[in-house]
């Protein structure tokens, strides 16, 4: 039975897909995780919110809601003037980020 053009198509582009996945480097997640471990990994846990989002390789819309979720959960608090802040680990934040790295 011959397959139809559409399915070949469908077949064709899931392959295609599938191989650049391969070929592309694994990006970290857009999660709030991703920032706990980057300020985790920072000096003092804390770094100018421009610099982490460069750091996490988030989207603009990702960073900012998970910089949001985090601020709400009491995982890190923003400091500084409008355009300059930094964020900042709270105590909890740390303990967070220190559950959540794989030992």
């Amino acid at each position: 039975m011959e397959r139809s053009k559409a399915d070949s198509f469908t077949a064709f582009m899931k392959e295609k897909q599938r191989l650049k996945s391969m070929r592309e480097p694994r990006q970290q997640g857009n999660t709030p995780l991703t920032l706990l471990n980057v300020l985790a990994d920072a000096p003092q846990k804390q770094m100018p919110v421009q610099d982490l989002q460069a750091a996490s390789g988030m989207s603009f819309t990702g960073f900012s809601e998970a910089l949001k979720a985090l601020q709400e959960s009491g995982y890190l608090a923003l400091s500084g003037p409008p355009g300059g802040e930094s964020a900042v680990l709270t105590p909890l934040g740390v303990d967070v980020a220190g559950l959540a790295r794989p030992r």
